[in-house]
């Protein structure tokens, strides 16, 4: 195998791991979202209960209910403090596999240019090989011609 297709090979192999860590960004991008979605319903559910306690607690404020309220609630915030932490994880996991990606892409197009600069050098060398061997038989043309007319 020659330089150049191992390098073309090194190329594609890191096309191949872009591809990948664009699929894990695009996963990870998911289990953000669906713990921003769960962490907002908690929300929702928290602000709608406490619009609908305040308005039982003008009629029916027993400190027994009062307390089952209390008690209900710090078990909500609990349950959406927890989901914090998840949605924070999600979010740090996001940015890692950005920065993974990021450095693929870096890598990739690193070889990808000395692929390039592998190529460009070979079509050199092969473009001087061909001109002078045109060169040579342009000369060996001229001699036999230069041959032909001095006899």
């Amino acid at each position: 195998m020659t330089g150049l297709s191992s390098m073309q090979l090194a190329v594609d192999l890191a096309r191949r791991e872009c591809d990948q860590l664009g699929l894990d960004l695009a996963r990870a991008h998911k289990v953000r979202e669906a713990a921003q979605d769960q962490f907002n319903q908690l929300e929702s559910y928290a602000q709608e209960t406490q619009v609908r306690w305040v308005t039982k607690a003008q009629t029916q404020s027993t400190p027994e209910v009062l307390r089952h309220y209390y008690q209900f609630m710090d078990k909500l915030y609990q349950a959406m403090a927890l989901q914090t932490q998840v949605l924070q994880d999600a979010e740090r996991q996001v940015q890692a596999q950005k920065k993974l990606l990021l450095e693929a892409e870096f890598k990739r197009a690193s070889r990808q240019t000395v692929c390039d600069n592998m190529r460009q050098a070979a079509n050199l060398k092969r473009d001087k090989l061909e001109q002078k061997q045109f060169d040579e038989m342009a000369a060996m043309q001229f001699r036999k011609h230069q041959l032909e007319h001095k006899m």
